[in-house]
């Protein structure tokens, strides 16, 4: 598992949709402070 580099707290992988422009990406998401780190270089499609 990831660490924050914030508050050394565990991250989760989340994902993000944006159903408008049809695009979603993966974050990194501190459970202790909340902070967002992208995981992925650019959003992907969520149509292939």
């Amino acid at each position: 598992m990831k660490s924050c580099e914030k508050c050394q707290g565990s991250m989760i992988v989340e994902r993000a949709v944006d159903l408008e422009v049809g695009l979603s990406i993966l974050y990194f998401v501190c459970l202790n402070c909340g902070k967002r780190v992208q995981a992925e270089r650019e959003p992907r499609p969520l149509v292939h």
